[in-house]
Order: C-alpha cells, then structure tokens, then sequence
C-alpha cells in the first residue's frame, strides 16, 4: 500500500469514527452549522429524538460564533485532521460533539422549570481561569475559595452578557494546556458582534433553549461547517436544513 493510499485510509477511517452515531440515551440535540470555517455567524436548530427519529423542534435561529469561526475542539469525537485546531486566544468556537453540563445564572435571574437544568449562582467573585499554565486550567470557580491561585488570565463571570450561561464539555475532562477554555452558550450583546469562542444567540431564544433542555435527556451540541456536516447529518439521520 502506498504512503498516499495509507494516508488516505487513515483520514477515511478518522472521518467516519467522527461520524459515528450518538450515544443512545442523548434525547435532545443542539445543531449549529455554519457557512465555512472563518464565518461568524452560524443557524441553531434543536432536535429531539422520539421513536429513534430525531425531530426539529421549533425553526432554526441566528446565531454568533467566534469572531475568526469554528476549528476542531476536543470533544466527544475525535477530531479529523483537516481543518483548523482549536487553541487558546484564536477566537474560534469549537467544532465537533459536546455534551452541555451546567448552567450558571447571576443573582435574580429565574432558573428554568423542573427537570431543567440545575442553576449554580454566579458570584462577584467567579470567574473561568483561562491561563493554560494554571492547574485551575478551564474551571469556573470563586477567588475567595482558592487559596494558592497561580493564575495570570481569567474572564469574570458577573457580567451581563452572562445573565445565562450554559457550559459545553470542550477540553473539560483532562484539559489540554491551550486547547482552549471557558466556552459557553450565553447572550451575545449584538447580532454581528461574535464572541471571543462561545456561541450566543438573542436573550429570547437562550431563555427558550434554557427552558427546552433537559439534563435526563443527556444533551449534546453538535457545531460545525456546512461542508463538514454533510456526513454527519447522514449518519445521525437529520435532515440539512438548518440554515
């Protein structure tokens, strides 16, 4: 076998793992597909999956990415070769499958209805470390409860655009030195102003996907370019219509 041909299996073999179905129990999907890999803007369209169908649920909204776009994150899936890699400070929302695993609301802000998802209380003092030197590396946590803080760079948390802020799994497990943290769905301040690496929709609609997500349901956010989300919509059976 040639090195071309080898090379090409391997990418062939890396795409479709990527590809590869959702865990059964994940009931609720968040998809947002973008033009290509440097477009800011992207459409979010949520899905349930009934009778092993997944099903769109409301239309699709308009949302914001990273101001430079998407590259591959670390995530669920493993990351294809092609394409940008996610790194501290690029300004880029990760690509690939996440699941959403907490929701942080600031003081007098309502949590959702029963089922939803858990509210835990931002604080004057909480804040995400994204300093990749920091063994506090992409963890929120409050600075009156660490007492050997060896961080140079973190983002404060009581701010408005974080009235609500949900947290994607992206380099969370055993997170990689720079590859990137602190990426969240919150409000975004404008509709063509992008984040620094979240994605962020219109206070109505966060409220709404807030409100509709269920932790029991075992929800995944799935971001991604349009070209690249050609085999994955096919493998998971959801029609490419978010726009």
């Amino acid at each position: 076998m040639s090195a071309i041909l080898r090379l090409f299996v391997f990418l062939l073999g890396t795409l479709v793992a990527w590809a590869q179905p959702l865990p059964g129990d994940c009931r609720q999907l968040v998809l947002v597909v973008s033009k290509d890999w440097n477009t800011s803007t992207a459409g979010l369209q949520r899905y349930e999956r009934k009778a092993e169908r997944w099903t769109p649920v409301g239309t699709a909204i308009p949302v914001v990415l990273g101001r430079t776009g998407l590259a591959w994150g670390l995530g669920e899936a493993p990351a294809p070769l092609t394409g940008p890699q996610k790194k501290e400070g690029d300004n880029r929302a990760p690509a690939g499958v996440y699941k959403i695993t907490q929701l942080w609301l600031r003081k007098g802000i309502a949590p959702p209805p029963p089922g939803g998802f858990p509210a835990q209380r931002i604080q004057s003092d909480t804040i995400g470390v994204d300093d990749p030197q920091s063994r506090y590396y992409n963890r929120i946590l409050r600075t009156s409860q660490v007492q050997d803080q060896d961080w140079d760079s973190w983002e404060k948390m009581d701010i408005s655009d974080y009235d609500r802020v949900l947290v994607v799994s992206h380099n969370l497990e055993q997170p990689t030195p720079g590859r990137g943290s602190c990426i969240f769905i919150h409000r975004w301040e404008t509709s063509t102003r992008p984040t620094s690496g979240c994605t962020a929709m219109d206070q109505k609609n966060l409220i709404r996907l807030i409100d509709w997500l269920k932790p029991g349901a075992n929800p995944r956010l799935v971001q991604l370019p349009k070209a690249e989300a050609s085999a994955w919509r096919e493998s998971q059976g959801i029609p490419a219509s978010t726009k």
